[in-house]
Order: C-alpha cells, then sequence, then structure tokens
C-alpha cells in the first residue's frame, strides 16, 4: 500500500481498486441483500474520496473504510427497517449469501438467521455480523461500530439470547 502515497496523498484510484472487494464482502454480509451494495460501495468510496487527504498512513485505510461502510450499512439497515415497518419495502435476504453447494438444510438455516436479523435494531446487527460472520475481534468491532467493548459485548451476548433456539441453549 505504500505505493498508493504519492506526495504525502494516497492514490484514491489504487485504494479503490484494493479495497472495493472488501467493502463489498462487509456490505453484502451487513446488509444481506446485493440488490442495495453497488449503492453502499459507492457511498463508502464517496466519503472516502473527500476524507482520503487528511489519511497519512496507509496501514490505516482499510479500517477506515471498514468504520465508514459499517456506518453507512446500519443506516440504510434502519431506513430499510423504517420502510418495512411502513409496508413499503419487503424484508428479504440475497442468494448470494449461501454458497452454491450448501445443502437444502443450510440455505433454510441462513435464510432463517437473516429473518431474524432483519428484526433486531441496526448496530446490534452490524456488531453480531462483524462478529460471527466477518471474524473480527470484540476490540475492532468497537472501534468499526463507535462504542465501547463492553457495549459490544453486551450486545452480543443479548442478540445470542434472542437469535439462538430455547432447544439448542440447554
Amino acid at each position: 500500500m505504500r505505493d498508493a502515497i504519492e506526495g504525502g496523498a494516497l492514490d484514491f484510484d489504487l485504494v479503490f481498486r484494493r479495497y472495493s472487494p472488501y467493502v463489498a464482502s462487509i456490505g453484502l454480509r451487513l446488509l444481506g441483500r446485493d440488490e442495495e451494495l453497488d449503492d453502499l460501495v459507492q457511498d463508502v468510496f464517496l466519503e472516502a474520496h473527500r476524507g482520503l487527504r487528511q489519511i497519512r498512513d496507509a496501514g490505516a485505510v482499510k479500517g477506515w473504510l471498514a468504520r465508514i461502510c459499517v456506518r453507512r450499512a446500519v443506516r440504510r439497515l434502519r431506513r430499510r427497517r423504517l420502510r418495512a415497518f411502513l409496508s413499503l419495502d419487503t424484508l428479504v435476504h440475497d442468494a448470494q449469501l449461501i454458497a452454491p453447494g450448501a445443502s437444502p438444510e443450510a440455505r433454510t438455516e441462513v435464510t432463517r438467521l437473516y429473518r431474524k436479523l432483519e428484526l433486531v435494531p441496526a448496530l446490534d446487527r452490524a456488531i453480531w455480523v462483524l462478529r460471527y460472520l466477518e471474524g473480527e475481534a470484540l476490540d475492532d468491532i468497537a472501534v468499526l461500530c463507535g462504542c465501547s467493548k463492553s457495549t459490544v459485548q453486551r450486545r452480543l451476548r443479548a442478540l445470542d439470547e434472542q437469535l439462538t433456539p430455547v432447544e439448542a441453549r440447554s
């Protein structure tokens, strides 16, 4: 990434080419839909373009983009939930979230999980997805979501209770 710094500023085109797949991966898992993904990635890099010259450490770019992505995705999830509440939108997930060779049982479980995730607050959903689908560390999730590590832990415990079937907890 050091080659992306020219004259003390980062090269936006190189940053976009390198990190857009990463942003898209996080975005797809957070949103659960492919139809909104292009708009999310575009929003993230539009905001990044405006603030890129403030970044001096090329190693900080990935985390910075992830924070923007999480913030933008949470906004979209909140809007989507409001639209669904007002019956202006339907709650569906994207088939791209399911591996092509997945069994029918696995497909059903993914569908069931995303239906449950549609019903939780947007920030809680982001925390859960970052932890269990993206494999992020608790400290990193706290930074990405702009909250404390203890808040992340508390929300994960509450969501685990909510998302885990009663028979599986015994």
